[in-house]
């Protein structure tokens, strides 16, 4: 069965002016979410999609690379670093993916799936969000296709880490909370949350570019 896709681009629409993200409340309270890294047999998103990075997401991984291969030793080859990222599209490079189609920046520890570029991040001091493409930071939030809407990915429920809430709820997952303020900035995910705690369906706020 052919990957599922999650590119870090995002497709706006005449409604959304460009600074702006509209963000899905309703779909993103109906959830918790809590990572903790995979389990070997159940569904892993490093294993379930394609995940693309931008020319300037390439950019900041290339560095990191040597880091990464402390964790994932397949990725030096003795004379450098495999290049395992392949163009799709001008400016768009697609991650390669082992015979099991586990990314090949993932890797296993203490029985359960891991990224090395946040392994990497964490130990050289960088902050995840400047290393790991936007579409891993965010996911399982992802972007409705052919909207400028930032919400919850139709399959999250699948995945061990992502439950359905029994009863409606105006807390966001603290996760969430954390994961928009660290792709959009200081103050947009506290942001986000309270206008969630006021019964909002959805709101809008300013995206940092």
């Amino acid at each position: 069965m052919p990957k599922k896709i999650i590119v870090t681009r995002s497709l706006k629409t005449k409604r959304a002016r460009p600074d702006d993200l509209i963000v899905d409340l309703a779909a993103i309270l109906s959830v918790e979410h809590d990572c903790d890294g995979c389990l070997p047999g159940e569904p892993c998103c490093c294993s379930t999609y394609e995940v693309c990075a931008t020319a300037a997401e390439l950019e900041r991984i290339i560095p990191v690379l040597p880091g990464a291969a402390r964790f994932c030793s397949h990725l030096d080859t003795g004379d450098g670093y495999d290049n395992i990222f392949d163009e799709v599209e001008s400016g768009l490079f697609a991650i390669d993916t082992d015979d099991d189609g586990l990314c090949l920046l993932a890797f296993r520890s203490k029985g359960r799936v891991r990224c090395s570029l946040h392994a990497a991040a964490v130990a050289l001091g960088i902050p995840p969000e400047k290393v790991k493409p936007k579409a891993c930071l965010l996911w399982p939030l992802s972007f409705s296709e052919g909207k400028e809407v930032l919400s919850l990915i139709d399959d999250a429920p699948a995945f061990r880490c992502t439950t359905l809430r029994r009863s409606r709820s105006r807390k966001i997952s603290p996760a969430f909370v954390k994961t928009i303020e660290a792709v959009y900035g200081k103050g947009v995910g506290e942001r986000v949350e309270q206008d969630a705690m006021k019964g909002g369906r959805r709101t809008t706020v300013s995206r940092r570019s």
